[in-house]
Formats: C-alpha cells, sequence, structure tokens
C-alpha cells in the first residue's frame, strides 16, 4: 500500500475509533465551515445598507444615503459591489446642500474586509459624480473634519483600476486662498484628469492635474498638478505609491510668484511675506514627514539653496535643515506692503542703527530643529561693514540659540552667539558678540578723521518683541578699543581743547596725523540707557574724556568730551564738545560750560575762548585738573573694556 493510502487509513481508524458524541461534533463543525463558506461566497450585501449608512454617517458627521447596495454575481469572494444615488450631506457648519452626490459606484471588495469594516476595494468605477469640498479658514474641512483632529482612517486605497465618468466638483478653501470648480475625469487607459478654474487669492486662476494609470510596482503612479495666476505659479510632476496617495509621494516642484507668502497659502508651512520669487526643487512624503532633497532659486535678488527634512514626531515637528545663500539681501525677506510700512515708520521716528527683527517665536509652537546658515554675500543698499554671515540656528520648545556665529567685516569679523528665550509672554534675547580686527575707519567711515584696528563687545540682555525693543532696555555692555592708529592732528587738538593748537594746524599741514595711544568706548548699559564706564581717546599729544549718556530707546546721544593737551594751550577751547543728535545722525557742536549760555556754534565757541584769555569773561574750566597725555593705563582699562 503506498505512503499517502496508508496514512488516510489511518486517520480512519482513529476517527472510527473516536467516541459517537466525538465524531458528530466534528462532522458539524465540518458541516458549518462548508455552509460559512457559502454564505461568505453569496453574502446578500444589501442587508449591509441601513448598516452602511449609519456608519458612513458617523464618519462625516453628515447625512449619509444609500438608494440601493447590491452585487453582480451569486457567488464570489471579490464580488463588484454596487451603490447607487449615494448623497453624503453637508456638515452643519460646511452649509447645506450634499458634499457627495453619486449616480452608481461600483467597487469590487473582498466580501471579509465588508464584514469587518476595513473596506479595501481593488477597483472602483463611477458614474455621475458631484463634489462640493469646502474648508474654512481656521482648517475645517468637510473631507477630513474639524482642524487638529487625528485622522482615524485607514490607508491610501490601493486600486488597480479606476474609472470616473461625468465627474464634477467645486472647491471652495479659505485657507489656502482657493476657489475653483471643474470637471474630473479617470479612465483605466486615459488616467485621471482634473480640470478647473475661479480664483486664487482673489485673482483669476486656473487648475490642471493629470494621473496615469494602474500604479507600476517599481515606478509608482505618475502625476502632474498645475496652479497658475498672476500671483503665483506652481507646478508638480512626479509618483505617488497608489492612485491618489499624497502621503507616499516624490515630486519636482517649482513656484514662481509675488511673494513666498501667496506659496504658503498652498503648502501651509508658516511661510512670510517676501520679494518675488522663483523656486525649485525635489521633494518627497512619506506619512507626515517631508524631505527636501534640492531646493534652489532665487527670492528678489537673493540666490538660495537649501535642502531639509521635516518630521512628525510625538506631536511636534523637527526640522534638520542647510541653507547656503550665495548672495543675500534681507530686504527681499519682506514684501512690498512690509517695506514700505517700514519707511513709513522709519519717516515717522527716523533711521534707526538697531533693526526690527521680530524675536517673538509664540507662533512656533511645537516646532524644533536645527538649521546650519551660510550667506557667502550680503547685499545692502547703500552700504554696510557686514559683508557674509554663517551660523547654526537652534529651536528647542521656542529657545532659539544662533551659535557659532561669524560674521565678516569690511576688515575684520563678528562671532559668538546669540540667544531668544520665547517661553514667556515677553521674549527675552542674549548676545555676546565680539568684534575682531576691525578697523575704526570702517566703522567710522573716515580714514582721513580716524582710522587703527579695533576690537569690540556686545553683550545685552533684554525682553522685547524685536531686536531693538530688546536693546531699548536691555542691559550689559557695549565696548570698542583701539590701541593703536592714527587720528586727524587738528581734531586731536580739538578733542583737547587746544584752539590754538588746532587753527595752527589748520594753518599748516590740514592732513597730517598723529599717533593714538588707546581709544576706549566703553559703556555700561542699563535699561538702555549707556553710561561712559570710561570714554577715552588718548594720543600722542591731547587726551579727552567722555561724559553723558546714549539712550537705546530712540538711539539718542548727549555725551560731551573735554581734554587737556601735552602742554598747555596758548588758546584754550573753554567749551567741552558736544556729540548729540541719534546714533545714526550724530551732531557735533561746541557748548558752553554754563547751562544757561548760548552756543552760537564754532564762532561763540572761539569768540568766548578768545574773551576767556584776554580776561574778559571768567574760565569754567580754570580749577579743573589739567590731565596729561601719557597718563591713561591704555592696557588697563582695554582689558576692562573687553571683559
Amino acid at each position: 500500500m503506498a505512503p499517502g493510502s496508508r496514512r488516510r487509513a489511518a486517520i480512519v481508524d482513529k476517527f472510527a475509533t473516536l467516541p459517537r458524541w466525538a465524531r458528530m461534533t466534528l462532522a458539524l463543525l465540518a458541516g458549518l465551515s462548508a455552509a460559512l463558506v457559502l454564505l461568505l461566497g453569496a453574502f446578500p450585501v444589501g442587508m449591509l445598507r441601513e448598516a452602511a449608512e449609519r456608519s458612513l454617517s458617523q464618519e462625516f458627521g453628515a447625512r449619509v444615503e444609500l438608494g440601493a447596495l447590491e452585487r453582480n454575481s451569486v457567488f464570489s469572494f471579490t464580488p463588484l459591489i454596487t451603490v447607487h444615488d449615494l448623497h453624503i450631506g453637508q456638515p452643519a457648519w460646511a452649509g447645506k446642500g450634499d458634499m457627495v452626490r453619486v449616480g452608481r459606484a461600483s467597487a469590487r471588495v473582498p466580501i471579509l474586509s465588508m464584514l469587518t469594516g476595513d473596506v479595501e476595494p481593488r477597483s472602483l468605477d463611477i458614474d455621475g459624480l458631484d463634489l462640493a469640498l469646502v474648508r474654512d479658514a481656521e482648517g475645517n474641512s468637510n473631507w477630513s473634519g474639524r482642524a487638529g483632529r487625528k485622522s482615524e482612517s485607514g490607508g491610501p486605497l490601493r486600486l488597480a483600476q479606476l474609472s470616473i465618468r461625468n465627474g464634477r466638483f467645486t472647491l471652495k478653501d479659505a485657507k489656502r486662498r482657493l476657489d475653483v470648480s471643474g470637471t474630473i475625469e479617470a479612465g483605466p487607459q486615459t488616467g485621471l484628469a482634473i480640470a478647473a478654474s475661479g480664483r486664487f487669492n482673489g485673482a483669476p486662476a486656473t487648475l490642471r492635474a493629470t494621473g496615469g494609470g494602474p500604479p507600476n510596482a517599481s515606478t509608482g503612479w505618475p502625476f502632474t498638478a498645475r496652479l497658475s495666476s498672476d500671483l503665483l505659479d506652481l507646478t508638480a510632476k512626479g509618483t505617488m505609491a497608489a492612485p491618489l496617495d499624497t502621503s507616499a509621494m516624490t515630486m519636482t516642484m517649482r513656484a514662481r510668484g509675488t511673494s513666498l507668502k501667496q506659496l504658503d497659502h498652498i503648502v501651509e508651512a508658516g511661510l512670510f511675506g517676501t520679494q518675488a520669487i522663483d523656486l525649485g526643487g525635489d521633494v518627497r512624503r512619506d506619512g507626515e514627514d517631508w524631505f527636501i532633497d534640492r531646493l534652489q532659486g532665487s527670492i528678489g535678488r537673493s540666490a538660495i539653496r537649501a535642502k531639509a527634512t521635516v518630521l512628525k514626531r510625538d506631536g511636534r515637528t523637527k526640522i534638520d535643515a542647510t541653507i547656503d545663500a550665495p548672495q543675500l539681501d534681507f530686504d527681499d525677506l519682506a514684501d512690498d506692503a512690509g517695506l514700505a510700512a517700514a519707511r513709513a515708520k522709519e519717516a515717522r521716528i527716523g533711521p534707526r542703527i538697531l533693526p526690527d527683527t521680530r524675536i517673538n517665536l509664540e507662533k512656533m509652537g511645537p516646532t524644533d530643529g536645527t538649521i546650519r546658515v551660510s550667506i557667502a554675500s550680503l547685499l545692502v543698499k547703500g552700504s554696510s561693514v557686514f559683508k557674509s554671515l554663517s551660523g547654526t540656528l537652534k529651536l528647542d520648545h521656542r529657545v532659539l540659540r544662533l551659535d557659532n556665529a561669524v560674521a565678516r567685516l569690511e576688515r575684520g569679523k563678528m562671532t559668538g552667539w546669540v540667544k531668544v528665550d520665547s517661553r514667556n509672554a515677553s521674549p527675552i534675547l542674549t548676545t555676546e558678540l565680539r568684534i575682531e580686527n576691525a578697523t575704526l575707519d570702517a566703522f567710522i567711515g573716515q580714514p582721513d578723521m580716524i582710522r587703527g584696528p579695533i576690537q569690540g563687545l556686545i553683550r545685552i540682555t533684554g525682553r522685547g518683541d524685536t531686536v531693538r525693543d530688546a536693546f531699548a532696555g536691555g542691559s550689559g555692555k557695549i565696548a570698542f578699543v583701539a590701541n593703536a592708529g592714527a587720528m586727524n592732528r587738528a581734531a586731536a587738538y580739538v578733542i583737547g581743547q587746544d584752539l590754538g593748537g588746532a587753527i595752527g594746524q589748520k594753518l599748516g599741514d590740514d592732513e597730517q596725523m598723529t599717533p593714538i595711544r588707546c581709544a576706549i568706548f566703553n559703556f555700561s548699559a542699563k535699561d538702555g540707557k549707556l553710561a561712559p564706564a570710561p570714554l577715552v581717546i588718548d594720543t600722542a599729544i591731547t587726551r579727552a574724556r567722555g561724559r553723558g549718556l546714549i539712550d537705546l530707546d530712540g538711539e539718542t546721544v548727549a555725551l560731551s568730551m573735554t581734554g587737556a593737551g601735552s602742554e598747555k594751550a596758548a588758546l584754550k577751547l573753554v567749551d567741552p564738545l558736544k556729540v548729540q543728535g541719534t546714533l545714526s545722525k550724530p551732531e557735533i557742536s561746541f557748548a558752553p560750560a554754563n547751562r544757561g549760555g548760548k552756543t552760537g556754534g564754532l564762532l561763540g565757541a572761539v569768540g568766548r575762548s578768545i574773551g576767556t584769555a584776554l580776561g574778559l569773561r571768567k574760565d569754567p574750566t580754570a580749577d579743573a585738573p589739567l590731565p596729561k597725555p601719557g597718563s591713561v593705563n591704555c592696557r588697563t582699562l582695554s582689558a576692562d573694556a573687553l571683559n
């Protein structure tokens, strides 16, 4: 006997030896299993119509009606299920009418998936489709529910075949500023085709999209899409893992428009108003994660190259990006309205040195990340000592740090770090910036008057929504130190209050320079007020000391300089040198030491000095000590200023 026959005979023998009740139970189970298989294969799906209406109504939060539900064959485990006269109403917040109306829709569905509620159609054929899609400004949509609600839907439809005939749709998306209507068609040979027209952000616009046939296991489902308007022209071409599966796609994109803000209406990435854009790149999406493998183009006259990953983890957005800008104009990062507002503000309050850059990160919310920035060339209208910038931005729960900052100056560089803590209502800005190997002439812009190497320190902590606000109420210190260089000799006589020496120098060699032993511009800052600590200029022939105040809230200057020469002046300038006005537009004048006197400008100062020399008026500084040049401990003062 063959082995197979012997095994069957052994099973029969064992079955025969079982008790009668056991044999009857096994026979009943076998019969039930066979009946269940037959029942599943011929399940009357019409019995599920009311259950389907209830389930779909709960899912969409709106009325759902099915005219009829039927199958095309008596026995099949993957029958063709047909729905007639499907109506899905609008949610109450979205208005009246239907969101979806379908004349007839057929789908080939595994019968077991229908019974478990996890419907996975293999094919879909629709004849007569009307969609009315609505999303409000807060992001509530009738296709995905309330904004912020976690989706409970399953994975994308893995359709082997999609057909749509006589399809129309309207899309009113207030958040994307998009209001269009058009047609949607699909077929096994022609693929998907969407054509619509309407308005984007108030401007006439057209929307076109196409998709290929069945997805290829290796190349995916190809698609193209384009939104065209005068405000934004956005194109995308790539592949999806399955038809209409936007959660898994790879594409090449290009965006040309009037501002990044116009692009943000579509991509919703929190972008801001800028000058005109022309950007292109390669983008991938995997679930909630985005991968920008390449991004390059222009914003205004700025050139940008970048790559980034944007991951969603534990309810937070985590960014890792590298931005390489061959050239950048910060004015390009504001739109025309923003630039006009800045000009209007400047006209109202006057020009300012401190930037009005916003540092309040309250809207960043659940966003963390690291962005490495390198700007090879800074473009500034007019002129600037700043030529390039690089550093690493790190954001963690609304605490932003700029580390390893390096700003190349016209000569020298600025290095250090900046921290912005926006965890409270009013952000806290903290800076520690050092200036190395710079020059006085680059900062002051008058090399014929003063020149030489300079070092600096900016250490400020303050609160405010902008850099300007934080400095306006900040405390710390700002210091600049020069331990070499030269100063115009006539100017050195002036700050030393030696009028005779200044006049003689002007009548002789007006361009002659005198060495600088040190120039210490050390200011202590408290609540936005800068006080000299000290302000000293020591040259080979004169020494001067400054007093007064600089108020960063308004950037007003009120300083005076008094000094003495290496020898007693033949004609002493009895009035101190006054520096007033603003940081962006300082004014130098001579004011009498007594408060009630009139300045009379330079002639008045000369007249008062001559009157004093002739004994016609009392010298208000006669009892003041006459410090000698060279008495300043430059090394100690420099070290104190830069620590």
